[in-house]
């Protein structure tokens, strides 16, 4: 008996070391990882400190407009890291709720399971990657040594009183090498004797990724203003058979200096392809003479890669921002002056909404706003929600995310209905178009996309318009919607499963 005992007495004590030896390893390793996260953030404050300082600055130089792309882009996906890892912990506790999706459902490209989430998050965030992560931004601010030093010697920009404000919303966002690099097209000296020739940069991309927007600020930079004596637009409808509108008719032109250079800028925007006849007649047009002065440059936006072939120029083409750019703006726009850092369950919940939205610049706007409306977990969650059936209802009814729908303002859109409203229906929408927000009062639109999907207002009517989104920077566009309350679609939901103790899958 006295053997038995010692034996179990032996096997407890060494037990009882060896967890309190792996326990003693589990508490090093988070303090290791947390000084290694703490170090992480104070590169990346670093960092996008040299990075606000550089867009401050009228930097001209291809190679530090370059060099700058580059730092921004490690900055945002330091922080994309940065807060994965972060708000890890806070994930499963501020999801406790998520409805099931089918295993066979189309979202399954953006769903993980529970039991995977462990693998996989330690696969992704584990100590090692933390640490190549470190090691290369520390890299890349002791490379920056130099360029800190040369982009000193750059003076500062003109701010407008739109770029003053603290949140990225009020300002362009992640264009500056693009804007740079059609500025120096722009004021590139025009051969002389060569007045017949009309250099041609063409700016593809697909709807709303932010042409124009983008060639809207480009033509607000006082270096153009001062450069062309006249800038003239030309959208869909001002184009005809190639014969362009005269430059009496009003909006035509956007900008007139005298005492200029006697060259005109002229913008075409195109919303598909041109052929080749068409493009020939609107160039001939445009050297007839007709104009206040000659043409020397144009830029012609498409959604169509066909215009390429029209430019002097290699084309620019404008995709969507990615999913670590897409982060940072999202989580800026939608926190607004509140520090993510403080709302670790928002914050967790928001990068689950980031992830559903799949860089729609659109979703981005509508949906921030609202979350920016009420700093609640439980707003936000309930809204995350909705949002995930929206999107497998888009999926399992049209084939494709709700992104690219809106994009091609191709056929209807399915929008899911808010309990608020009647019965179980649809909301189907119809002939997306824009309008300049000046003639927004002109519009009989009451309806917001914030009342729609927080259910907030009801309709009266089965048809009516809704004010999707109004932009607050130049060219300060508002898009508008047809809605129309259709019976609800048969769409077979996937079944219940049973949760043994942990989420089923999930879009993340």
């Amino acid at each position: 008996m006295d053997t038995f005992f010692s034996a179990v007495l032996g096997d407890l004590l060494s037990r009882s070391i060896s967890f309190m030896i792996d326990r003693y390893k589990q508490q090093q390793q988070s303090v290791e990882e947390e000084s290694r996260l703490q170090q992480l953030h104070r590169v990346l404050l670093r960092i996008e400190a040299i990075v606000e300082e550089a867009d401050g600055r009228l930097i001209t130089n291809r190679a530090m407009l370059q060099q700058l792309g580059m730092l921004r882009e490690m900055m945002y996906r330091g922080y994309y890291f940065l807060d994965g890892f972060r708000y890890r912990i806070a994930q499963p506790h501020a999801q406790d709720e998520v409805g099931d999706l089918s295993p066979f459902s189309p979202l399954k490209r953006f769903c993980i399971s529970t039991r995977d989430r462990k693998t996989t998050i330690s696969e992704i965030l584990e100590k090692k990657e933390l640490q190549e992560m470190l090691g290369r931004l520390k890299t890349v601010v002791s490379d920056m040594q130099e360029f800190v030093v040369l982009v000193s010697g750059y003076p500062r920009m003109k701010r407008q009183p739109y770029c003053s404000y603290l949140l990225l919303e009020n300002c362009m966002f992640g264009r500056q090498i693009e804007k740079e690099r059609i500025i120096n097209f722009l004021l590139a000296p025009h051969p002389l004797g060569d007045e017949e020739d009309i250099d041609v940069l063409p700016i593809i991309g697909p709807g709303r990724v932010g042409k124009s927007t983008l060639v809207e600020h480009v033509c607000r930079d006082e270096r153009v203003r001062e450069y062309f004596s006249t800038t003239v637009f030309y959208g869909p409808d001002s184009i005809g058979d190639g014969d362009l509108a005269p430059l009496t008719d009003t909006g035509a032109i956007k900008h007139r200096n005298p005492a200029s250079s006697k060259l005109s800028l002229a913008i075409i925007e195109l919303v598909d392809e041109m052929d080749d006849e068409t493009w020939r007649r609107i160039l001939q047009s445009l050297r007839s003479g007709d104009h206040v002065a000659p043409v020397s440059k144009i830029i012609i936006t498409s959604r169509s890669n066909k215009i390429a072939t029209f430019g002097t120029t290699k084309a620019l083409h404008l995709g969507f921002l990615p999913k670590e750019d897409f982060w940072y703006f999202f989580k800026t726009v939608a926190f607004g002056s509140t520090n993510p850092e403080e709302e670790p369950k928002l914050a967790s919940i928001c990068m689950e909404i980031a992830a559903v939205l799949n860089g729609s610049f659109m979703g981005l706007n509508i949906v921030a706003s609202i979350l920016n409306s009420n700093l609640s977990a439980q707003f936000w969650y309930s809204l995350l929600k909705r949002l995930k059936f929206f999107t497998y209802r888009h999926i399992h009814l049209l084939g494709e995310h709700p992104r690219y729908l809106y994009n091609a303002n191709s056929g209807r859109t399915y929008i899911w209905m808010h309990e608020n409203y009647c019965g179980d229906s649809d909301l189907v929408t119809y002939n997306y178009y824009q309008v300049n927000s000046a003639r927004l009062n002109g519009l009989q639109t009451v309806l917001t996309s914030r009342d729609i999907l927080t259910g907030t207002v009801k309709p009266q009517a089965a048809k009516y318009e809704v004010l999707e989104w109004q932009s607050s920077i130049p060219p300060y566009i508002s898009y508008i919607t047809q809605y129309e309350i259709l019976a609800q679609q048969k769409l077979m939901l996937p079944p219940k499963r049973k949760r043994s103790g942990a989420l089923s899958e999930e879009l993340v």
